[in-house]
Formats: structure tokens, sequence, C-alpha cells
């Protein structure tokens, strides 16, 4: 017989007991009840069997998330009145009450002294508010009436929990109201072992862990090894606007318990101390801007190309694994998930029924099954899928602070001095050796520029800088995202640098490349301070310097004004490209480049003319060039003709406050304002 159904009986029989008492005297609260000795005896036997007993909702209740007997039994009359309408009826005897026919302090100590013998002082203690029962979330307290007495407030088991009372009360407490993510152990740690073990000492003997650090990714990875060092599960909880409800965490139970709180605007110290209060072990993340306190504290990098070997060692083999660790700096949640998007997409594609890994599960210690192909061989590894899916999942991470760009061109496709297609190669050749300089040749680590790949595109508008990122990001397999700044800078003190820090953490992990465009407005000429607004703006610039110091991935910076970039920001860039207007010569590729191929143009479009006698931008000409095909597809023939191309350079340069008349086109000014119309 279960709980409830237990409390039941105990409610029906101390309500008899209740009434068998004289009706003129008021009994001592500690008495308890004289009638029916055998029945109450035979009642307590069985309940005290049942707090021995392997009963899933006492084992769930009592041993997992560690509720005393006495708390237990409030809760399974809770759920007896919710299941039996003759224990609500007689828990209103009992409160001597018509109108209150939910359990109270006072009724829970009568029946706890009536027919467990527990002191009626004792048990009222344990029942007020609740008592632990409340602390974990089980039950809330409802005043009944102003000015009523704690011990006359009602208790009621919350909703979700009453759901679960009627249809499985086994079940009650195992339904805690938070997203969890739950991380098996892996084969080993992807940060050192040395240090995991550390961690795990301070764990095992602080009880709570706090990892600091300015990487999210890096403090679950932490999270997850320290659970796999343990043997366990790790069961991620991510806060995203406030601390989560100490009661739901005290509730999760099956493995270690790791709370990002990476994402919320501050985290005090009152705050992680009463994470404490949870029963076990528990690892809280926070940036690196918290202060702990005296909490045992543990300071935690970002993922780099060992532990990210280490990570992808788990699905492939150790070439493979160093390949995509030298572009991808995943944690262990992330890979998993790639890999199994991807083997699914390759199977949907291209099913295989003799294919192995189509049978079983995956695991540390099998290396077959979905979402754990075998080796560098493997049809699934290291391909295009693979990369495509990193790069899908990063996309969607990315928060409201960035927007992802198409990247589909290449830097053949990029018009421009010889000199700066050079300078633009060595940056390619300069990201795809990072990794070796770092951790083969040892000698980018002690860089004090930090480890990542900052450039400045510098020029006027229209030159190219945005587009050449553009090609940038395709040449080195990254997506693009360009820095929202509307949404980055903020009024409100440290609100900016939280934003740039989470994306910045998002793009360390390999799967895109960050584009400021129009920087002057985060990376401006720091002002002298005349006002808190001058303060604050300094500090938020300072902080980019500190980030970008620290920052492990491709960054770039576009401006029309670099005069008017911050001196300390240029000193810690890699590269420093300008973008010059484009020659005749260029001006001439660029205007083939804009215009469709010769079955769709006229073979005398006059570009010759137009390169001589316009010095016009790679960003105008492109304009120009579409204007002029959306001309022509409005034709019968759809074909581009030098009357379209006019139009639209007239159109240009109107837009640009420049001469249009026919004077300034010279040979072709019969094909200004309408002299021939295109056909």
């Amino acid at each position: 017989m279960n709980g409830a159904a237990l409390m039941r009986e105990a409610v029906l029989l101390g309500a008899a007991c209740h009434l068998a008492g004289p009706a003129d005297q008021v009994p001592a609260a500690d008495a308890g009840w004289t009638a029916r000795p055998g029945d109450r005896a035979e009642l307590r036997d069985r309940m005290r069997d049942h707090e021995r007993s392997d009963d899933p909702a006492r084992v769930r209740l009592c041993d997992e998330l560690g509720l005393p007997p006495q708390n237990y039994w409030l809760v399974m009359l809770c759920a007896a009145v919710e299941r039996y309408p003759e224990a609500a009826a007689a828990v209103s005897l009992l409160a001597e009450d018509s109108r209150q026919q939910l359990p109270t302090p006072v009724v829970v100590a009568r029946l706890l002294r009536g027919l467990l013998e527990v002191p009626f002082g004792e048990a009222l203690a344990g029942a007020l508010n609740g008592g632990q029962a409340h602390w974990l979330g089980l039950v809330e307290v409802i005043e009944s009436a102003p000015g009523t007495p704690h011990s006359q407030h009602a208790l009621r088991l919350v909703h979700t929990e009453l759901v679960v009372a009627q249809d499985d009360p086994s079940a009650l407490g195992g339904h805690p109201d938070l997203l969890v993510s739950t991380v098996r152990p892996a084969a080993a740690t992807a940060f050192d072992v040395v240090r995991v073990r550390h961690g795990a000492y301070l764990l095992e003997h602080r009880g709570l862990l706090v990892l600091r650090g300015a990487s999210r990714r890096g403090g679950r990875q932490f999270g997850c090894d320290l659970a796999t060092h343990l043997g366990l599960p790790a069961n991620l909880v991510t806060a995203d606007e406030q601390l989560p409800p100490i009661a739901g965490l005290a509730r999760l139970r099956g493995g270690l318990l790791v709370l990002d709180l990476h994402r919320l605007p501050t985290v005090t110290q009152s705050a992680l101390a009463r994470l404490g209060a949870v029963r076990g072990r528990l690892v809280v993340l926070v940036d690196e801007a918290t202060d702990t306190g005296d909490l045992a504290t543990y300071d935690v990098g970002s993922i780099g190309y060992p532990e990210a070997s280490r990570v992808w060692a788990e699905h492939f083999g150790v070439d493979t694994a160093r390949a995509l660790a030298a572009r991808f700096r995943v944690n262990t949640e992330e890979a998993r998930i790639a890999v199994r998007d991807a083997d699914d997409m390759r199977r949907a594609t291209d099913p295989d029924p003799a294919d192995p890994a189509a049978e079983g599960s995956a695991g540390p210690g099998n290396p077959t099954g979905p979402g754990n192909p075998t080796g560098a061989g493997n049809p699934a590894a290291a391909d295009d899928v693979l990369a495509d899916r990193i790069r899908a999942l990063g996309a969607r991470r990315m928060s409201r602070y960035v927007s992802t760009l198409p990247t589909s061109a290449r830097l053949s496709d990029l018009v421009v001095p010889d000199e700066l297609r050079r300078q633009l190669d060595e940056i390619v050749s300069w990201h795809r050796s990072s990794h070796r300089v770092a951790w083969a040749m040892d000698h980018e680590r002690t860089d004090p520029l930090g480890t990542g790949l900052t450039c400045l595109f510098a020029g006027k508008s229209g030159t190219g800088k945005t587009f050449a990122a553009r090609c940038l990001a395709s040449e080195l397999g990254l997506n693009l995202y360009r820095i929202d700044l509307s949404q980055v800078v903020s009024k409100y003190i440290g609100e900016t640098e939280k934003a740039l820090g989470q994306v910045f953490d998002e793009v360390e992990a390999g799967h895109g490349l960050l584009l400021f465009d129009e920087a002057d407005a985060l990376f401006g000429r720091r002002s002298e301070v005349k006002d808190a607004h001058d303060r604050y703006a300094n500090i938020e610039a300072g902080y980019l310097l500190q980030r970008l110091e620290s920052y492990d991935g491709v960054a770039i910076l576009t401006t029309n004004l670099q005069g008017n970039i911050d001196g300390a920001f240029v000193r810690r860039l890699r590269f420093v490209l300008q973008f010059p207007a484009p020659d005749r010569d260029l001006r001439r590729a660029l205007w083939e480049r804009s215009l469709p191929g010769p079955q769709w143009r006229d073979d005398d479009l006059a570009i010759e003319v137009l390169a001589d006698r316009f010095q016009l931008s790679g960003g105008a000409i492109h304009n120009i060039g579409l204007a002029a095909v959306h001309l022509a597809a409005a034709t019968e023939s759809g074909r581009v003709t030098a009357a379209h191309v006019v139009r639209a350079t007239a159109r240009e340069l109107q837009k640009a406050g420049r001469p249009a008349d026919a004077a300034a086109f010279g040979p072709l000014a019969g094909l200004v304002n309408g002299h021939r119309r295109p056909r």
C-alpha cells in the first residue's frame, strides 16, 4: 500500500478517535488519543514498515531528496486529501473547522502524536510552514484568513505535484520544474586530469564549488569533466534570467548538478551562499568578474586546442580529432550533438542497411552507434556535413547581439590590388597554422597580444571591406557574425561588457568570424573624463582592450576613418589592411564582374569608357550592375545594353550628389536622359 492510501486510513482513524473524546473537555495537545488502541497500534506498525520499504515515492522523497519521515507523512497527507474526498472531510473534523479541508500543521501534529507517538511539539515544529516539504517545493502554504496563527495555515500540494498525486502518487517529487541537459560521462576528461582531480577534491570536501571564468563553454566542459572523474552524468541547469528555485535544484538527483549562472547580469555572494543549502555536491558556473568571497572557487579558462582534441577523440581517430580541434574548439555537449546530427543527415541521404553504426547505441566504451562514428575513415568523419552541423549549431546559439551574414563568395571573387590580396592570403595562412604555432612549436601562448587573430580593414565606403570579410569567412569555412551595435551598447552599467563577453565566448568555439562593421562606435578614442557617462564609456573601451587580448578567434574591424580608432586598439591588431579606391584596371575588372555573362548582354557596353570617366568604388559599380540587370529584365530580350548601364550609372551618380548630365558621360551622352531608350 502506498503512503497516500496509508494516510487516508490514518486521517479517518484519527477523526474517529478525535470524535470519541469527551465533548465537554479540551484535551492537552500532547495527550494523544485513548480510543481504539488496537487499531492505532496495527496502523502504526504498518506505517513504520512503510518507512523502511522500497516504495518508489518513499525512496524518492526520503532516500534521494532527504525528506524526514515526519515531512514525508505530511506530503502523503496532502496527497490523500486530493485523492480521497473522505480524507478531506476527516481533516475538517481534526481541524475543528468545517471550512478547512486542507491539512494544517496542527492536524499533522495531532495525527503524528496520536498514531506514531511523536511528541506534539516536535511534530508541530516540523510541520510549520510546510517544513522541508515546502523548502523542496512539494507543498505550498496558504493563509486561511488574516490574523490566523501559522499553525492554522493550510498546506497544499503545489500544482505540478497535484497532477502527479492524482495519476501516480509514486512519482511525487520526481518532476522539478527545470530544464535539465544531461551529459553522460566521457571516456576521458578534456581538461588536464591533474586540474580536474584538484577541482574534484575541493568539491568533495566543500560540497559547493564555484567555477569562475570568462568562457561559459570552458566552465560547462570543466563541470562535465568533474562528473566524468566522479563516474557520474552531469546534470546541467542553465539560469537565463534569474536564479532557479533552490527547491527545484535540491530535487535533482542521479548525477552531478552543474548550475550555469553565466547569463545572469549579476551573481551576489549571498546568492551563492544560499546555494550551499542544496543537499549533495553542486558546481556553479559564474563570470570571471563575480566576487565569490570565501567559497571554494576554481578559475577555468577557455577550451584550447589540447582540450578540443580530447573532446573529438571520443568520436574519431587521432588524426581526425586533431584536424577538427584545429578548426572547432567545442565542448563535449556540442561535439556529441554535431556528430549525431551529421550522422543522421548522412543516413537520411544515403541509408546503408549494412552499416554497423546503424545498430547499437553509442557510448564511451562502444565506438559504434548513432552519434559515435569510428575512426578517420568513417564516412561521417571530419567532412563537410559535420562542419555544416557545427556552424549551424553555433549560429543557433548566437544571441540577439549578432546577425549571420551569407558567406558564399571566395577570395578569388574579390577585386583588390595584388599586395592587398597577398595580405588576405597571409591572414588565411595565419589562422590555419595558429594551432601548430601555439601547441606544437610552443610559441604563441606567451605572446602578450594573446592567441587570437584581430585585423583592421580601413578605407572609404564601398572599397570592399565588408565583402572581403565575407570572402575570408568563406575561405576559412566559418560563419560570419556581424555585431549589432544597437543591441550591444547598453545604457545600463556593465551590460555592454556582459553582451560582448557572450559574443566573444561563442565565436571562440571556432564556428564563426566576428565582424565589427563601422567599428568606430566601439573602438573609438577614449575621451577625457568629464562626467559619469565618460567614465563608464572608458570602462567599456578598457574591457574591449582586455577581451581582445584574451580572444582566441578571428575578428575583423572595419572603419572608414582609421584616425578615429583608439591607438591602444591599433597596437593590438595583427593586420592593418588599407583598402584603396580602385584604379582604372581594377574598375574595369569590377565592371566585368558586376554584369551578367555574354549570353545576357550586348557585345559593346562601353565598359572602357565608364571605367575611364568615373572613379567609382566597387560598391557603387556593384549597385550599377544590379540596377542595369533589373532594367534589362523588364525588356522583351532581357539583354543588358549600354543604355541600361548608362541609366543605372546616372542614377548612382545622382545618389552620391555628383554630376549626371549628358556632359558627364562624354561619348555616351546620347544615351542619357532618354535620347536613346533601352531596347
